[in-house]
């Protein structure tokens, strides 16, 4: 487990009744402030090193850059460099698959995630996480790490619900949840560069040859 144990417990208990009850959650200050720190620093210094690439829209073998609909740039948190830091939100990230797995008997099995920093201008057009034909991807997470993000900054995450949208501000420590077949959102522009990570816990495949 993490620093503060009996808080990310709660706070995962939290997710959980959400995701049962609307398919989405958002908790705010949910990661100790030093590691959201240095995630959002090695975020920063592999954008300036340009060890980022662009992100591609479409299914496994059917992928296009559109800078127009995708403006992020990512890169899998696996294929950097070991850090202190990722292994510790992994760790994290592990404890909220398994509490999701008791509370929710949804079968998560593995956890894949990338850095994504989107420059200034860029956004996400609405989508969901989860491609026809591709139901491995369960539950998407994404982790910001922007410190001192004011209303005027912009990148929000929008979340088109059934009662309507609902915005995300990306500040540092804020985490969002949400089932990955079910909730179209999108990324707004925003007016400074936004970095996060983003994630999706997925299932075992029935097929061994399904990836």
């Amino acid at each position: 487990m993490s620093e503060f144990p009996t808080a990310l417990s709660d706070c995962f208990e939290r997710i959980a009744d959400d995701l049962v009850v609307r398919h989405w959650s958002v908790q705010e200050r949910v990661l100790p402030d030093a590691l959201i720190d240095q995630l959002g620093a090695i975020c920063h210094a592999l954008w300036h090193q340009e060890d980022l690439t662009p992100a591609a829209v479409g299914p496994a073998g059917e992928e296009l850059i559109i800078p127009s609909i995708r403006g992020d740039y990512t890169r899998w948190l696996d294929d950097c460099p070991p850090t202190e830091a990722g292994a510790k939100f992994l760790q994290i990230m592990d404890d909220l698959r398994a509490a999701l797995n008791r509370s929710l008997f949804i079968g998560l099995d593995s956890f894949e995630t990338h850095y994504a920093l989107y420059p200034p201008g860029a956004g996400y057009r609405k989508h969901l996480d989860r491609f026809k034909g591709s139901p491995l991807r369960q539950v998407s997470v994404v982790v910001y790490l922007n410190r001192a993000w004011l209303p005027g900054d912009g990148g929000e995450l929008r979340l088109h619900l059934e009662e309507g949208a609902h915005d995300v501000a990306p500040r540092a420590g804020t985490l969002a949840v949400f089932m990955s077949e079910s909730i179209v959102h999108e990324v707004l522009a925003a007016n400074r560069e936004r970095a996060s990570l983003v994630g999706w816990f997925r299932r075992r495949p029935d097929n061994p040859l399904l990836r």
